[in-house]
């Protein structure tokens, strides 16, 4: 009977985390803007990246419980639209060597040279 109600407990939880990052979706449409409707699994990276970028703290929190610890650590890393502040705050935060993201990695080289 415990293991019953710890799995509706969890099973629970779930739902109200995603139907707490749907309404964040619906409620933020100027993040989203540029695309059309969104698929949480299809289109999480986009999603990720742009509420670590421009939400709230407490956004942030629901979107790494809801996708997981190491798919946020994915995007940090690999991310291309994301600000150094950005980078660097998520870095600290989920234990990422900075030199790992490609915002701090090596810059790619210039296509001038300067004089």
């Amino acid at each position: 009977m415990y293991k019953l109600r710890y799995i509706d407990h969890v099973l629970r939880g779930i739902l109200l985390v995603n139907d707490f990052v749907q309404r964040m979706i619906a409620s933020r449409k100027g993040l989203f803007w540029d695309k059309g409707p969104l698929d949480l699994e299809k289109d999480k990276f986009v999603i990720v990246e742009r509420i670590l970028e421009f939400g709230t703290e407490r956004e942030s929190q629901e979107v790494i419980s809801y996708y997981g610890d190491e798919f946020v650590r994915e995007v940090v890393r690999n991310s291309r639209n994301l600000s150094p502040k950005t980078v660097n705050y998520f870095a600290r935060l989920l234990d990422i060597s900075r030199e790992a993201t490609r915002c701090f990695s090596d810059v790619s080289p210039r296509i001038w040279q300067p004089f």
